[in-house]
């Protein structure tokens, strides 16, 4: 053991490497705190930005393509464009506007119809009451939110009408039957949306039918390198979208979540490098008179900035371990019980806190972390050289 990691061990009363002791404690806990903090804001931040985004992306794709005027898309070569894009999946769908009537409610909506074997792709995730298999293409079933469900006073297996435009004034009205109910907390789905199989309403909307296009991409595939690979046939009959340009305002209020995140860190980390600072120079008043000793027995200008290094890499890294520990302990507990919940929902899109934190991201922070730490404690060790041994040992 060298002279200097003696003399830091010394003082720090004897902490083994996980057990502080004395004033130890007070700093560890001031940086486990800080990188606690830090892991939480950047997991809660993360988690819903992708949140939100996935919740959209299931219902609507990476890429959406809708057709131009019906005269354009006459031509079946655009069908077999489609077919033969390279996504993970391509779900065609038909939107029509409908109001739905029951005894309780009134309501303007929109009805969505896709495939049998697409609807647990789009809402399985999101599946509340009822049951996908009794939704039969044959028959006059439906789809409603959980939220609109409840509003309508409809339980499943209840009956409610829909009623459509038409070209002769009169609309269409149709009883429908529910058979399952969703629950996304994304008011744009919650409060409009129902589903029915593209049959069924093909077979009520008839002409006024036209079919639009979900693309799903691979986590390994870029929408835009897709975008620009596809066959610029595709182009000629339909007008090709990403989701940042359906929701706007929506994504440019997830990018604020960076921007965020960076000012909880930049408080958080102030507060815990100044704590850090704090017990350092509070050290060198508790310990003057050892100081002074060292210093008049020929300690070194850079065996005293050692030993102040030392102490400080102590806190910084058993802190960085407790730190760090805690917060994957927490993202686990919550992300499997869920037990920390938004009060306003609505507000957030989602009823839990999700956490999202991966390795690569926990060890770029801590790397980062200690190193800017290991850099204040340098600049603040220069305190050491206007220490006098007289003034020191003076009682």
């Amino acid at each position: 053991m060298t002279f200097q990691r003696f003399v830091a061990h010394r003082w720090l009363q004897g902490s083994g490497w996980f057990f502080p002791k004395g004033s130890a404690k007070f700093a560890v806990l001031a940086i486990a705190l800080g990188v606690f903090i830090s892991f939480m804001a950047i997991a809660a931040g993360q988690g819903l930005q992708q949140a939100i985004h996935q919740k959209i992306r299931h219902f609507e794709g990476d890429l959406l393509l809708k057709p131009y005027p019906s005269k354009l898309i006459s031509d079946p070569l655009a069908s077999h464009q489609i077919e033969a894009l390279p996504f993970s999946e391509v779900i065609e769908y038909a939107n029509a506007i409908a109001v739905l009537r029951s005894s309780k409610m009134v309501k303007g909506i929109q009805v969505k119809g896709v495939e049998s074997e697409d609807l647990d792709f789009l809402v399985g995730d999101y599946l509340h009451r009822g049951e996908f298999s009794r939704f039969v293409d044959s028959e006059f079933t439906a789809i409603l939110s959980e939220t609109m469900a409840n509003e309508s006073g409809l339980k499943i297996g209840d009956d409610f009408f829909l009623l459509f435009n038409s070209s002769t004034g009169v609309p269409k009205q149709r009883k429908f039957r529910l058979v399952a109910t969703f629950q996304t907390d994304f008011p744009t789905y919650d409060q409009q949306l129902v589903f029915t199989s593209l049959s069924t309403l093909g077979k009520v909307v008839k002409d006024d039918l036209i079919s639009e296009y979900s693309l799903y991409t691979r986590d390994d595939q870029d929408p835009l390198t897709l975008l620009e690979s596809m066959d610029p046939m595709v182009f000629d009959f339909f007008e090709v979208s990403f989701l940042a340009d359906r929701y706007p305002d929506l994504y440019q209020w997830i990018e604020l979540f960076d921007l965020n995140i960076l000012i909880i860190l930049v408080v958080v980390l102030g507060v815990a490098f100044f704590a850090l600072i704090t017990t350092l120079i509070s050290q060198i008043i508790e310990r003057r008179t050892s100081l002074g000793l060292l210093i008049s027995m020929g300690a070194s200008q850079p065996q005293l900035r050692m030993i102040f290094s030392q102490l400080g890499a102590y806190y910084l890294i058993v802190g960085s371990f407790y730190g760090t520990l805690a917060a994957w302990v927490l993202i686990v507990l919550q992300n499997h019980f869920q037990f920390l919940k938004f009060q306003n929902p609505e507000e957030y899109y989602i009823t839990h806190i999700p956490f999202e934190l991966g390795l690569f991201d926990t060890l770029l922070f801590l790397i980062l972390f200690i190193l800017i730490g290991y850099i204040i404690i340098q600049i603040s060790s220069r305190v050491l050289r206007r220490l006098n041994p007289i003034q020191l040992l003076r009682i």
